[in-house]
């Protein structure tokens, strides 16, 4: 069992090895199909093991762990990576450089499992170096294009940057804890949060790690390179969206204990992952490109797990990851197939979505604006009702479950905002929200729950009270209530207010649309200053 978990890493790059020799196209694919079909039996057949027994799998050198953290989420990367390469075997088939593209597909997957695994921050620098190399060739795998050799370049930038405050960050670690040993750095950590003592330099090891993992994760103002990279190939797009983003919430987990320490640092997450969201958000509103905007909504939902990691909730940001990972992997893997039925189709083709909102007829009524903000008010009884029948500690106040509510009615007021609700279809749609709604409460319930204390057990409820929680209520309440507001004022003045505009428009509206659809002149500045670098 200890040799088995050395293996899983280890597999992608023989597969890369092997690839690399191999002259027989047709073979390529298969090679590593057959790899990741081992991976997921061996990460399986861990994961059972961690989950019945509850200890922590080493190797023989203790450099590499399959701990509770690893028996989730390699199962799902493993999976992912098979999806990953099923499709990419016919889709790359007429490109240039198929060889090179499974050589590189295998070594970024081995380099996500090396920094999942990890038990020495030497083994996690160097896949964390590695990742970042393998996403810039798989990046500019288009070499004849431009403008993925200019993004590419934009993208390795800001990766060295998060590399280079990463080894700082671990060299500082080894200087005041002398270990370079996870394991042995969380117990020292622990004990410390026991005592209730704290070394020197504690904080600035914490901020390092955390302004690495923001780089990484693509919080603004960090975050050109992933709505940028859209020139890369489809399946590395669906890989950069479901695996590789995610690498800064998952090391922050990882390092979850040194946090604990710290609140300061969290609440600095906090800050960031909200001020990501809603920027985001807000630019992914008005980007004229899709791709970049489908980008942006990839940035807000980090900014979100973030937000999460902030308050305390490391477990949901877990979850929230690997939701949004298969999510985003789905919608980019089935682009293809979309744009193909799309030109044999006048319309958008005819799936559930399409028959739900587009076929609507074209009545509309004001009164259904009051509907429709009754029904936004609706789940926040469902929630405390759910609450009251499920938990024992029903006014114990729990961050997770508020994150997840706001999320879910900002991503409803969004929906409602961009699709005509008839009076005739709009009690399916209510219905369908409303389902759904409940589901992820109980989901989060019977399963985050459960993997909050799988994964952290007593620090749990350590987590949230370090985290500030009384602060940061405020600060979500007002938030809330605000995404209420003016979620109802876009659906009132998008559907149902007959405007007449009978004066001049406002410059300073159109001026701030200007500013936000130019991105906030991130691009330009940023262009600006990688010029220089490059230069130096």
């Amino acid at each position: 069992m200890h040799d088995l978990i050395f293996i899983i890493p280890l597999l992608p790059i023989i597969a890369a090895v092997i690839i690399a020799f191999w002259n027989k196209k047709l073979d390529l694919g298969k090679i590593s199909l057959y790899f990741a079909y081992l991976i997921i039996i061996i990460s399986i057949v861990n994961a059972s093991a961690v989950m019945s027994s509850g200890n922590n799998i080493y190797d023989s050198y203790k450099l590499l762990s399959f701990d509770k953290l690893a028996s989730i989420l390699v199962v799902y990367v493993s999976i992912l990576s098979l999806v990953i390469i099923k499709y990419s075997m016919k889709y790359m088939w007429d490109e240039k450089g198929y060889k090179r593209y499974f050589i590189l597909l295998n070594l970024i997957f081995a380099s996500i499992y090396l920094i999942i695994m990890s038990n020495n921050l030497i083994i996690l620098v160097m896949a964390w170096q590695m990742m970042s190399l393998t996403l810039y060739f798989l990046v500019t795998f288009n070499v004849e294009s431009t403008e993925a050799v200019k993004h590419g370049g934009w993208t390795i930038i800001i990766h060295r940057a998060a590399d280079l405050i990463f080894i700082i960050a671990i060299v500082l670690t080894y200087k005041i804890f002398g270990t370079f040993d996870l394991s042995n750095l969380n117990e020292q950590w622990k004990a410390m949060y026991e005592i209730g003592t704290i070394k020197d330099g504690t904080y600035i090891i914490a901020f390092l790690f955390l302004f690495a993992a923001i780089v990484k994760s693509a919080i603004i103002p960090f975050h050109l390179w992933l709505p940028y990279t859209s020139h890369a190939p489809t399946p590395v797009s669906a890989l950069m969206h479901a695996g590789v983003v995610n690498v800064g919430g998952i090391v922050l987990n990882k390092l979850a204990f040194i946090l604990l320490l710290t609140p300061a640092v969290l609440n600095v997450a906090f800050i960031f992952g909200l001020i990501t969201a809603v920027f985001a958000s807000i630019l992914m509103l008005v980007i004229p490109d899709i791709k970049r905007s489908l980008g942006y909504s990839t940035v807000g939902q980090m900014g979100y797990m973030i937000m999460e990691i902030g308050l305390g909730a490391f477990s949901l940001a877990i979850y929230h990851l690997i939701v949004h990972g298969i999510f985003k992997a789905s919608l980019f893997l089935e682009s293809g197939s979309l744009i193909h039925f799309s030109r044999h189709e006048p319309n958008i083709p005819k799936r559930l979505s399409y028959e739900t909102f587009w076929e609507a007829k074209s009545e509309s009524s004001k009164n259904l604006f009051w509907l429709i903000a009754v029904f936004t008010i609706v789940p926040i009884f469902v929630f405390i009702g759910v609450k009251a029948i499920i938990s024992d500690d029903f006014f114990h106040f729990d961050a997770a479950i508020i994150i997840l509510t706001f999320a879910w009615l900002t991503g409803t007021q969004l929906f409602f905002s961009f699709f005509k609700v008839s009076n005739t279809d709009s009690f399916k749609i209510i219905f369908s929200l409303l389902t759904s709604f409940i589901i992820i409460v109980f989901t989060y319930e019977f399963i985050g729950v459960v993997m909050e204390h799988y994964l952290y057990g007593k620090y749990v409820e350590e987590f949230f009270e370090v985290a500030s929680l009384h602060l940061l209520v405020i600060v979500a309440i007002i938030l809330f209530v605000g995404v209420l507001i003016f979620g109802w004022l876009i659906i009132y003045k998008q559907h149902f207010s007959d405007v007449i505009i009978t004066r001049k428009p406002n410059h300073y509206k159109w001026r701030l649309y200007k500013y936000l659809a130019n991105e906030a002149n991130f691009p330009k500045f940023f262009m600006k200053y990688a010029k220089t670098f490059q230069e130096r």
